[in-house]
């Protein structure tokens, strides 16, 4: 024989617990009284209104915050990945500020001179972090220019000149052919031909540079002969073999550096004539820097 639950109509078998496993009512106190008793309306009246008051309020609280929820999930996640956008985009702007900020700074060392710009950037300087492995301003390789910078402050130009060859090679790894290939000037480091061009710009004072060559080729629309007659490469109808050039201040201006050629002006290097190279180099430092006032 079963016994009802008076409350939530919970069916149990004997024997029967103490209290009702489902509303916690006194089970005990309705099998033990008599039967008269049981039918007590206004006790089981209560108790039962109760109950489903309880569990209206249980679903609907249910039914809410499953709502909130889904209100939650859907109404939040786009603010929020706006906001994400937004800090993006923030950071993004403030590392472009930050980086034409820098290229100011090493612009404005470079007007001072040279080896302020290598002490400040070296790792023994006591205000920079040893520990930072980030790449010098000067060079994308980690060319120490050093050496190159001696030479040139002490007016030695053609130990200089031969030195930035040297150099030159050895970025573009053509050391053991010694000369240089189109694709090795079209993807040479724009930071290290920068580098390399503003060494010279400064150390002769404007004299001798990349950019004072590219000045007169342009003025010259690209004739090689007569750019060699205007920087001192060619000698009435001689061209000049390297022997011969002028490494002196005296000298014209753009006579160095010497790229295009080496052993003669009318003698390209490599495969290439050396209009083919200057036009080469040119063009590269057309893409890796900012264009003279023409």
């Amino acid at each position: 024989m079963s016994f009802q639950c008076p409350v939530c109509d919970s069916d149990y078998q004997k024997p029967i617990p103490e209290t009702c496993l489902v509303c916690g009512w006194d089970l005990q106190f309705h099998v033990s009284i008599p039967e008269g008793l049981k039918q007590d309306k206004k006790c089981l009246d209560w108790a039962k209104q109760t109950w489903k008051r309880l569990q209206n309020v249980d679903i609907s609280q249910e039914k809410t915050s499953s709502k909130s929820k889904k209100r939650l999930t859907i109404a939040d996640i786009l603010p929020r990945l706006e906001t994400l956008e937004n800090q993006l985009q923030q950071a993004s702007l403030e590392r472009q500020n930050l980086q034409n900020l820098l290229e100011w700074i090493l612009h404005y060392l470079e007007t001072l001179n040279p080896e302020l710009l290598v002490n400040l950037t070296s790792p023994s300087h006591p205000d920079v972090d040893p520990n930072l492995n980030s790449t010098s301003p000067l060079s994308e390789i980690g060319i120490d220019y050093n050496s190159l910078i001696e030479l040139l402050a002490n007016g030695d130009w053609k130990t200089a000149d031969k030195y930035t060859w040297e150099l030159i090679l050895y970025i573009a790894e053509r050391e053991a052919e010694k000369w240089l290939r189109p694709e090795d000037i079209e993807q040479f480091p724009c930071t290290d031909l920068n580098t390399l061009n503003w060494l010279w710009e400064y150390y002769s004072q404007g004299l001798f540079s990349l950019t004072s060559q590219w000045q007169i080729f342009y003025d010259l629309e690209g004739d090689y002969t007569k750019f060699c007659d205007q920087v001192g490469w060619r000698r009435g109808e001689s061209w000049l073999y390297y022997e011969e050039l002028n490494f002196t201040l005296n000298a014209p201006p753009g006579h160095l550096p010497i790229i295009a050629w080496r052993k003669r002006a009318c003698y390209g290097v490599g495969n290439a004539t050396p209009n083919e190279n200057l036009s080469l180099i040119f063009s590269r430092l057309s893409t890796c820097s900012k264009p003279f006032r023409a």
